[in-house]
């Protein structure tokens, strides 16, 4: 079933491209086949089946084969696959500790600069600010601050928690493609501009003002956030995904964060780093 399972390596390495994805994403056949599939509402259609009872079954395979530890959920029986992909763990660990900037979800980090056009570089695409937002409003608050980028694969939990407490202001949802953004599609297609996505302003006790974009892949049927405006606490729920691995993009403000060493040595030059929910990634500036 194309994308539906990663190729992952040990939990901690970085996971494999999938071949069907390599084909669809590296030429232009690919490219059109790709668009062709799309236009077919195959993901929507794939995503049907999922929700279903009928997909149980593959169930036991997809948690052998990304090695998927269910100590948390033992004992629990799951009405359809979509059930098991958005299970919840109400005994997550999250870092509340004053100052700390906390990873929002499990998800292998980069980390790019805003620059003085607005722009960042993602594996060889220039992007703007506006390409998320839609919109310009939003080009001189975060001009030359921190782009960071979690990227989400099958083998992680689809829940996404606030990194601050604070206030939110209402939600923002563009209705796009569902590419994959699995690395080799990143590299090829411009998938932050074109897939489905929702993004809200973050009003943070510690982090000042921040954006943050929760960004759709292949068979992803919703983006679901609890909230639509209000108050939140660190470390609560913000949301889920529903059915693939996805991606969460947070801006923030110039002079606002600084990254622990360690994470920060490990993300030069584009390079990924494995984060865990609610694990310190860096602290307050």
């Amino acid at each position: 079933m194309i994308f539906l399972m990663e190729n992952l390596t040990a939990f901690g390495d970085q996971p494999k491209n999938d071949a069907s994805v390599e084909f669809l994403s590296k030429s232009a056949f690919g490219r059109f086949l790709y668009n062709v599939i799309l236009f077919l509402q195959v993901p929507k259609i794939l995503g049907v089946f999922l929700r279903s009872p009928f997909s149980r079954g593959i169930i036991p395979g997809f948690i052998k084969k990304n090695n998927i530890d269910m100590t948390a959920f033992e004992g629990r029986k799951f009405k359809s696959f979509n059930d098991f992909f958005t299970r919840k763990n109400e005994n997550m660990a999250v870092d509340v500790s004053e100052g700390h900037l906390i990873s929002p979800s499990d998800s292998f980090l980069s980390v790019y600069k805003i620059n003085k056009d607005s722009t960042f570089n993602v594996k060889g695409f220039d992007y703007t600010l506006k390409d998320f937002f839609e919109s310009d409003a939003f080009d001189q608050k975060f001009l030359d601050g921190d782009c960071l980028i979690f990227r989400l694969c099958a083998n992680d939990y689809h829940r996404f928690c606030y990194i601050d407490s604070g206030s939110q202001e209402e939600n923002h949802f563009i209705r796009g493609k569902l590419y994959s953004v699995q690395p080799v599609t990143c590299e090829n297609i411009r998938v932050y501009t074109k897939n489905r996505r929702s993004w809200t302003i973050l009003h943070t006790a510690e982090f000042g003002d921040v954006a943050q974009i929760e960004v759709g892949a292949f068979s992803v049927g919703g983006i679901v956030n609890h909230l639509n405006g209000g108050t939140f606490t660190k470390g609560q729920e913000k949301g889920y995904f529903d059915l693939h691995g996805s991606t969460i993009v947070m801006l923030f403000e110039k002079g606002k964060i600084s990254l622990l060493p360690q994470i920060a040595e490990a993300v030069k030059g584009g390079r990924e780093y494995r984060v865990l929910y609610g694990q310190q990634i860096g602290t307050k500036l």
